[in-house]
Formats: structure tokens, sequence, C-alpha cells
């Protein structure tokens, strides 16, 4: 089983580019324009080497994003077996969260996220909302499971505010839900922002 993290695979990916082409990734990493308007400063990445660049993909795009930023700009340099081997070995490692799962259970195994009756997600409404990065994943696992309408999804993913402003839309619909749907909201965030939720679980 590989038990490499996603940061790991990015740095043998990068590790794979000579000085040149380690150069172009960093220029296009600034100026490719992300979805939800996520962006790069160059002096954030001027002389980088592949290390830093792995933990500056994942720490501005969460690690669930991370290895299809780094493929996209992989793809634009015109590095495509590299690009080709990072997706391989994600696909290796399922999920490479490399972060532990920690879903609380009761006694029946069951989810079980209400605390002194206010849900996980309502709890840590506010630092959800600031902290998540990139909304549109979120919003695509929702319409697919019916969680929100059509329109709502066109209206927050067409719109061109903040992610925080986004996910404030976003938490306007939960306010409907039932236990059922906030513990299924629970595990999109926990499968898109990995890092955010583990460490959410310790406050």
């Amino acid at each position: 089983m590989d038990k490499k993290t996603v940061k790991d695979h990015i740095i043998n990916a990068l590790d794979d580019l000579r000085q040149s082409e380690l150069k172009a990734f960093r220029h296009k990493l600034c100026d490719t324009d992300f979805e939800e308007g996520v962006s790069i400063a160059k002096g954030k990445v001027e002389g980088a080497d592949s290390l830093d660049l792995a933990d500056i993909i994942v720490r501005t795009f969460s690690e669930a994003n991370s290895v299809k930023v780094t493929v996209r700009v992989l793809r634009a340099i015109g590095e495509n077996q590299i690009a080709n081997i990072l997706e391989r070995k994600e696909g290796q490692a399922g999920k490479m969260s490399g972060a532990i799962e920690r879903t609380a259970t009761n006694a029946d195994g069951r989810l079980d996220l209400t605390v002194n009756g206010v849900h996980f997600v309502d709890r840590h409404r506010e630092a959800l909302i600031k902290r998540t990065p990139i909304v549109a994943p979120i919003l695509d696992a929702l319409l697919t499971e019916k969680m929100i309408h059509q329109e709502l999804y066109t209206e927050i993913i067409t719109a061109t505010i903040t992610p925080q402003s986004k996910m404030r839309k976003l938490f306007l619909a939960t306010t409907a839900w039932g236990t059922k749907q906030k513990d299924y909201f629970y595990k999109i965030l926990e499968r898109e922002q990995p890092f955010l939720i583990e460490e959410l679980q310790t406050i």
C-alpha cells in the first residue's frame, strides 16, 4: 500500500523537473486563473524548490485539490508525462489524504456530530466560511445529492464573489436541513478539506 501523502507525491513529481522547467512551473502557477479566484503571488514562490512549492500548493488549495492543481500546471507547461504519473499515483493511493479520518460515531456506528443539540457544521460555521478556499466541488456534490436546487447552485457557482461569500450563501440553505443532510454535508467537507476538519474536530 502506498504510504505517501499528497505532498510527498507532488514533491516527487516536481523533483523530476529540471531547474528551467521548475522555473516555468512557478511562473505558470502564479499566472493561472483558478476557480474561486484563488491565486498565488509571484513573490511567494520566487526561488521556491520542490518541497516549498508542494507546501504552498497544499496550503493554498487544500490537500483534496492540490494534485488537480499541480497536474493542471504541469500540463500547461508541456510536462504531460510527469502529470500522467502523478495522476496515476493518486489513483493508486486512493484518496491520498495523508490525514486520519476521524468521524465521530455513536454506539450504533452511525455518525454522531451533535453536541448539546448543536451540529458540527453549525458549531464551526464561522471557521468553515472563512477557511474554505474552493467551493465548487462542495456545490457539485450537494447538487448531485439534490441537497440544493439548480437555481441556488447556479447563483453561487457563477457569482463573482469571494469563496467566503459563496460559503455564506451556501450556509443559508443549511438552515432548512435536518441532521441527516448536515451529516452528509460534513462528509463532503471532510473529503474536500481534510486538514481543516481534522483541526476543527479538536476544538
